[in-house]
């Protein structure tokens, strides 16, 4: 059940932090596929981020040299993640929810090379930074009973978004 809250607590970070961005960016719209405050694509992508960071943290000894090996990886997963979210939810849904061909290094529609960079820094801090905290006052604290009705809201709302596809394409 941790890895759920984990999952659950930054697809709702980065669902507040791109609808902060796109209330200054004057974008209508949010960065979610779902009806509810979540964007699943920064809950995948901190996981594996967290999970490699307490592996290979202990192993490595060199404070400059953990900076630039965790950099270049959570730069790579996260850059995978938003890949595969992208042609999983055009697979499914038919949609794109981030397209960055006007990007000048893209690659494809849902990758280029200045997003990446910007999600390794931002990994990079809250991994470095923030985890610690929110793991110890936010997540942790999460009672299971609260995990479950989330995942029961979760589920609703997955059903809801995929009923609403398959009207739409009727």
């Amino acid at each position: 059940m941790y890895y759920f809250k984990l999952i659950i607590f930054y697809s709702f970070l980065g669902f507040v932090l791109e609808s902060v961005v796109y209330k200054f960016a004057n974008v209508n719209s949010h960065s979610s596929i779902f009806y509810g405050p979540y964007t699943l694509v920064y809950g995948f992508g901190v996981l594996p981020c967290v999970l490699i960071y307490n592996f290979l943290n202990p192993l490595l000894k060199t404070n400059i040299l953990k900076i630039i090996i965790f950099y270049l990886i959570f730069t790579i997963i996260t850059t995978l993640i938003e890949f595969i979210g992208g042609h999983i939810i055009n697979y499914f849904l038919k949609i794109d929810k981030w397209n960055y061909h006007n990007h000048k290094y893209h690659f494809g529609k849902y990758i280029c090379l200045d997003n990446a960079l910007y999600w390794g820094l931002l990994s990079l801090f809250i991994i470095t930074c923030l985890h610690n905290y929110f793991n110890k006052n936010i997540i942790s604290t999460i009672p299971t009973s609260a995990s479950i009705i989330i995942l029961i809201i979760f589920i609703i709302d997955f059903i809801f978004v995929v009923k609403n596809k398959i009207r739409k394409t009727i």
